[in-house]
């Protein structure tokens, strides 16, 4: 009898309309800048003024660069702040602070989408290997939630590098505004119950840092199958090694890859799963193993 009422309850709250009636549209946020980044700070502020419960959960300070890296420590005290109404510091990576979205704030209330960023620069090329905010909407499509990673690009000129980017922060509120937009059609076809987005999929975002007059268009493109290295390595005599940024990652390139249309002035749009699964090899392996 129990599991019958339940089979009817969940039927009538997956039914459209139903349960969009009964609350707005359920958001979980993250980055990978730290609490304090304003293309998250805004995004929520300009989302929650549209009537959607957004919640944000970020790393406690700027976690850029490290991936999908997490802190696995059973039984440890973290020292989370509530530093605003939803809004969470996490002491942690970007998939930390995913996780404690996920599986600590939002535990009995799921949202229905989550969105990573807008990130300080772009998540392109090899940098998408190494991006905690791609990392992070990563882990949130592995676990079953649709998943947006946002971010807006640098111009890559001796002038814009020397001043701190700022093309890139003068046009971050249009990213955001771009972000918000983008929600606004999902929420245009939410049915509750069904997936905003094709399930276990989710979309690495990336603006160009122009007017919006100045951007051309959308471009779906996936990922780099062998981009160039961010960096490398000088061995020093005394047996030290020196990191050093890569000459060819820093000179603009117009190829037909994600970085050469961002830096045409084009907005890049790559669909990744988080499956990690190449079936499609197989057979191959098989007769290598052989």
């Amino acid at each position: 009898m129990k599991k019958a009422v339940m089979a009817l309850l969940v039927t009538a709250l997956a039914a459209p309309g139903v349960q969009a009636a009964e609350r707005a549209m359920r958001i979980l946020l993250v980055n990978d800048d730290g609490c304090d980044s304003v293309g998250t700070l805004s995004l929520q502020q300009k989302l929650a003024e549209k009537g959607y419960d957004v919640w944000m959960v970020a790393p406690a300070k700027n976690q850029s660069g490290i991936g999908s890296a997490i802190t696995f420590k059973p039984n440890k005290i973290f020292d989370v702040k509530k530093v605003a109404e939803k809004r969470y510091c996490f002491p942690g990576t970007p998939a930390d602070a995913v996780d404690f979205g996920l599986l600590g704030v939002l535990k009995h209330n799921p949202p229905d989408l989550v969105i990573s960023g807008v990130n300080d620069g772009p998540n392109t090329g090899v940098a998408q290997l190494n991006s905690g905010t791609v990392g992070a909407a990563a882990r949130a499509v592995r676990y079953g939630y649709p998943a947006i990673a946002a971010s807006i690009g640098y111009l890559l000129t001796a002038e814009e590098m020397k001043a701190g980017w700022p093309s890139t922060h003068k046009y971050w509120p249009d990213a955001v505004d771009d972000v918000v937009s983008r929600v606004d059609k999902l929420h245009a076809k939410w049915q509750p119950g069904k997936p905003l987005l094709p399930a276990g999929t989710g979309v690495s975002i990336n603006y160009p840092p122009l007017a919006k007059s100045a951007v051309k268009g959308e471009k779906y493109i996936g990922n780099e199958r062998f981009p160039l290295p961010q960096h490398s390595y000088v061995l020093l005599e005394y047996g030290g090694a020196k990191q050093v940024m890569s000459e060819k990652v820093l000179t603009p390139s117009e190829a037909d890859t994600d970085t050469g249309w961002l830096n045409r002035g084009y907005i890049t749009l790559t669909v990744f799963d988080a499956e990690w699964n190449a079936p499609q090899y197989e057979s191959a392996y098989q007769a290598i193993f052989r």
